[in-house]
């Protein structure tokens, strides 16, 4: 039998626990994405607020979530809480310290789209007799919106990749369910070419449905 053949033997093989790790890594990002758009949201209002200090909390919480590297919060988050007397779940240590370091991404996201918008549209949509709210409901943020698809996915992307972090604590998503495999088998290379096709296929699925959402909010607007 050749290698080829060997190959896809070993891997069919191996493809159900490649699977079941998969599952994993797609059960975190999928609780880790709402939960991250939601806090950026919520992080959005102080740091568009002139109240100063609204505005320097949210702005230090930004700044300490991107400057500090994701699997020392997850591990802070992991090790920490229960010294708080709080003992969740690997799962939820993970999926709480994807979501609070991508929230302040995202959120840095959602106030460069708003005030990239023209001055001229708060403007207009005063000299109509909006409110403030009503002009960023129906003015701004449809205009915000067409700017944000792009990054925001391009942050989801990250995001997806960044689960892998998440096998530090004993999860055994998709990158730590290969690492077990290879630690059996020795055939680190193509398993960890399988991993990166599961990615691959991921991410490359979310950027198509954005670029899709894109193309048809810009033809709407």
């Amino acid at each position: 039998m050749d290698y080829a053949a060997q190959l896809a033997v070993f891997l069919l093989g191996q493809l159900p626990k490649l699977l079941a790790g998969f599952a994993v890594t797609l059960g975190v990002a999928a609780a880790a994405v709402p939960l991250a758009v939601v806090l950026g949201l919520l992080l959005l209002a102080p740091r568009l607020s002139r109240n100063p200090l609204l505005l320097g909390t949210a702005f230090a919480y930004v700044e300490l979530m991107r400057n500090t590297p994701l699997l020392l919060q997850i591990y802070l988050i992991y090790f920490g809480l229960p010294l708080i007397g709080l003992y969740p779940s690997e799962f939820t240590c993970g999926v709480i310290g994807i979501a609070l370091q991508h929230a302040a991404f995202l959120a840095e996201i959602y106030r460069g789209a708003i005030e990239s918008v023209s001055q001229r549209q708060w403007e207009a949509a005063r000299a109509i007799g909006m409110r403030r709210l009503e002009a960023f409901r129906h003015n701004i943020l449809p205009h915000a919106l067409i700017k944000v698809l792009g990054p925001i996915a391009n942050q989801l992307i990250v995001l997806i990749k960044d689960t892998s972090l998440v096998s530090a604590i004993g999860i055994m998503e998709l990158t730590l369910t290969g690492k077990v495999i290879i630690e059996r088998s020795a055939a680190s290379f193509e398993i960890f070419v399988a991993i990166a096709l599961f990615y691959l296929a991921t991410t490359t699925l979310v950027g198509a449905a954005f670029r899709l959402a894109e193309h048809r909010y810009a033809g709407r607007s």
